[in-house]
């Protein structure tokens, strides 16, 4: 028991660490040989540039980008001193959370949406039960749908991320479809 306790205690509020580098947390990585998923001890680096010079550099246990981009932005901001209109990034930044705090600190997102390449194949584009491919009624907070059926709310809830972050959650549904 006091072993496991110490794992814990070691652990914190990460989901794994290593044995061998306590510090370091199990991740999935994008280049595996074996293509099989496997877990390694890992660390999760971000860093920042400005005209090909690396102005930023965090280390983190985060087996994500998303949850990083905020706790960058403003560590940079405070010990540097400088804010960036403009924030670049790649499509794993991308996050609701992400996006309202740029525009709360007046800066330009260019992040690439997630979705980006699928949202240009026939398929996706053909698909009648995507969001993006419905009209949307303001004034109704309603959708129609391409064969003209209006998708009504049906159920709204606030989602709590792991970083506190809430979300409200609007779901909607059509009474003349299954």
């Amino acid at each position: 028991l006091k072993k496991y306790n110490k794992y814990l205690h070691i652990m914190g509020k990460r989901n794994s660490f290593a044995k061998t580098d306590t510090d370091a947390t199990f991740m999935r990585m994008k280049e595996d040989a074996m293509k099989n998923g496997q877990l390694k001890p890992a660390y999760n680096i971000q860093y920042g540039t400005d005209s090909e010079f690396v102005t930023w550099a965090t280390v983190g246990p985060q087996p994500t980008d998303t949850t990083t981009l905020i706790s960058f932005l403003q560590e940079m901001e405070h010990y540097t001193h400088k804010r960036y209109r403009n924030v670049v990034a790649d499509s794993g930044y991308e996050s609701e959370e992400n996006y309202l705090y740029l525009e709360t600190h007046q800066q330009h997102s260019f992040i690439k949406p997630s979705n980006y390449e699928k949202s240009k194949t026939r398929k996706w584009k053909q698909d009648i039960g995507r969001r993006e491919n419905m009209t949307y009624l303001a004034d109704e907070d309603a959708y129609l749908c391409v064969q003209g059926r209006k998708l009504t709310v049906t159920k709204e809830f606030t989602r709590k991320s792991k970083t506190g972050f809430q979300s409200k959650i609007t779901h909607y549904s059509c009474e003349n479809c299954k």
